[in-house]
């Protein structure tokens, strides 16, 4: 992925979004004023109207009539200048506080989309062999991809076969599925689907979707607030209820004084949601095309994509949600999450039958019958993801092969390294305290005065079940292959990420501890303690979303040549070829001519002093 030119694109659509926004909330105002002037107007004038239902109908056909008949007299005769400034200025400021108080509400994250359309958090190691197939395919991404693991969120109630993926930056995306994906999609159906949500978040496709809907919320929560008035929320399968059943109607008796009051908010809110949508379906339609594409690339297995598709065009509900808030997020989904719109310039994905035509010449439109998984299905999933793994076991994971680059390749080497963990290690990175434990044994020294250094320092600021846990897992630590230590710490990431504000204070101080106790650092170390910082922090404190300070790495040419060149060193038995062969190879990946950017000594790669540069350029940016 070309990271500059993603910046670019980015901003391109944050100022056309601004743009739309502006248009929209300009067309909304002008709208609602005539509504509401035409109403004033007609009322105050025709005072001979029928009664009954008569009085409410007749108006509203005469002011039709006047404004097809006479446009120009018409808006003459609505113009009432101290009026529309009232009205225009209570609009505003409506949509103005409905965005402002999504966009406070979104800064948490991709959790927070999540939890607002009734997720809840599947747990690092869960009991139900739908929901640890889920993690392990979510999981086997995050390590091929080079990025920490994701959060993920089960949508219990929703019975369609829909995904999604939410957050400002790769510390805090969420990636959110129905129930209907778990109990309908087999595994590679389901890897699919997740690929595509991948390639957004690869792309930076996450971070717009996150500022369109807390901008676009200030026009759409009238018609939000309504459907909860009227439907209220969905509810889960009853026991013994097939998700392939469709759910009653809401709607109950207790509901029905609260159905006027819904509907006249749905009908002042429907004056802005065609823009909404027609915005939604500018800045996110084309997109949609190229993750389906990329999810094909990443897997090499078409089948997988397509067969989740079609089981969404196959079934009734198709993607459709049912939560009250699924319009504020529709842009974010894997398909469309209500009813194809009247027109398709205001949807926000491709149609189906289209999307499936584009990998699968041979569809013929017709959509399969879908049914319950077997019961069967997930052992036998489990037995062949084992068979991969061992077959991949001659075959040691390197980075190169693994880091940054989303491929079938790279996926099963992840799923090989998920399985070839030591069983103590992988049991305790699912659980808080073990995730602690794993990183404090990773950062124990070879030296034994240095260890005992460390342990000392464990007994004196851990708290006593960690420290006995680390001591515990210090074989299983000290056997793990040394590039398999960072996908370790990424798949433990959601573990700590429940440690809670005390204990994650306590980790950081200790791994800061533990990195001094021998008065260096390597480069192990030093990355270690960066992805915790980076990762973590969101969750513990409030961080704004990080920006690009500059629109290329030349202002930062020395502090790129010191990483470099302490990668280049890195693993080389102090080779000074390979060294610098290895520096030249990251020096053309720059684009940058080898006189401009030399390969450092190992003295002058001082990591420690160039993190208080990186840092001071962040602020001056």
């Amino acid at each position: 992925m070309d990271f500059f030119a993603q910046q670019e694109r980015a901003r391109r659509q944050t100022r056309l979004l601004m743009v739309y926004f502006i248009l929209s909330v300009a067309v909304v105002v002008a709208l609602v004023y005539l509504v509401f002037a035409s109403l004033i107007s007609g009322y105050g004038e025709s005072p001979a109207y029928p009664s009954g239902l008569l009085k409410v109908v007749v108006p509203v056909f005469d002011l039709f009539a006047r404004m097809l008949m006479h446009p120009l007299a018409y808006l003459k005769w609505v113009w009432r200048p101290h009026l529309f400034l009232s009205i225009a200025s209570w609009t505003l400021l409506s949509i103005c506080l409905g965005s402002f108080y999504k966009i406070k509400r979104l800064s948490k994250g991709g959790s927070a989309v999540a939890e607002l359309l009734g997720g809840r958090p599947v747990k690092a190691n869960p009991n139900e062999p739908d929901e640890r197939r889920l993690r392990h395919v979510v999981e086997e991404m995050a390590i091929a991809s080079g990025m920490p693991v994701p959060e993920i969120y089960l949508l219990e109630n929703e019975r369609g076969i829909n995904t999604f993926a939410a957050g400002h930056t790769h510390s805090d995306i969420a990636i959110g599925l129905t129930r209907g994906c778990l109990k309908l999609l087999t595994r590679d159906e389901l890897q699919g689907a997740i690929a595509h949500e991948f390639s957004h978040i690869l792309n930076g496709d996450t971070r717009l979707n996150m500022r369109l809907m807390g901008v676009m919320h200030g026009i759409l929560w009238p018609v939000i607030i309504g459907r909860v008035l009227i439907r209220g929320t969905n509810r889960p399968p009853h026991p013994g209820e097939s998700i392939l059943d469709e759910e009653a109607s809401a709607v109950t008796v207790a509901r029905l004084p609260l159905l006027p009051f819904g509907a006249a908010l749905i009908g002042i809110g429907s004056i802005g949601l065609p823009f909404v949508r027609w915005i939604k379906s500018a800045l996110c339609r084309e997109r949609e095309w190229l993750a389906d594409a990329e999810a094909v690339q990443f897997t090499r297995h078409p089948a997988g994509i397509v067969g989740a598709l079609k089981k969404a065009g196959g079934l009734s509900k198709r993607g459709r949600l049912d939560t009250p808030h699924a319009e504020t997020a529709s842009h974010l989904y894997f398909v469309n999450s209500s009813v194809e719109p009247l027109f398709h310039i205001q949807s926000t994905h491709p149609p189906l039958e289209k999307r499936i035509l584009a990998i699968d010449s041979t569809f013929d439109g017709r959509f399969p019958h879908v049914g319950m998984l077997p019961p069967t299905q997930f052992e036998c999933e489990r037995l062949y993801e084992e068979a991969v793994a061992q077959a991949l076991a001659f075959e040691k994971a390197h980075p190169d092969g693994i880091v940054s680059t989303l491929t079938v390749e790279s996926i099963r080497a992840a799923n090989a390294i998920r399985l070839g963990l030591p069983e103590s290690v992988s049991r305790a990175i699912r659980e808080p305290v073990g995730a602690m434990a794993v990183t404090y044994a990773m950062l124990l020294g070879a030296d034994e005065a240095t260890r005992n250094a460390q342990i000392e320092i464990l007994r004196t600021n851990a708290d006593p079940g960690v420290c006995r846990t680390t001591l515990e897992l210090l074989s299983g630590v000290d056997n793990l292959d040394e590039h398999l230590k960072l996908p370790v710490i990424d798949m433990a990431l959601p573990a700590l990420r429940n440690l809670g504000p005390e204990l994650h204070q306590q980790l950081a101080h200790n791994v800061q501890e533990l990195i001094e106790a021998d008065h260096a650092i390597d480069l192990f170390e030093y990355t270690l303690q960066k992805i915790l910082f980076r990762h973590l922090r969101p969750y513990y404190q409030r961080v704004k979303p990080p920006a690009a300070a500059c629109a290329n790495l030349k202002p930062l040419l020395t502090e790129c040549a010191i990483l470099l060149s302490a990668l280049a060193y890195l693993d080389r038995g102090g080779d000074p070829v390979q060294a610098r062969a290895a520096f030249r190879n990251g020096a053309r990946l720059l684009e940058w001519p080898a006189d401009e950017l030399p390969l450092l000594s190992r003295e002058a790669c001082n990591l420690k002093k160039n993190s208080s540069r990186l840092r001071a350029y962040r602020r001056r940016g």
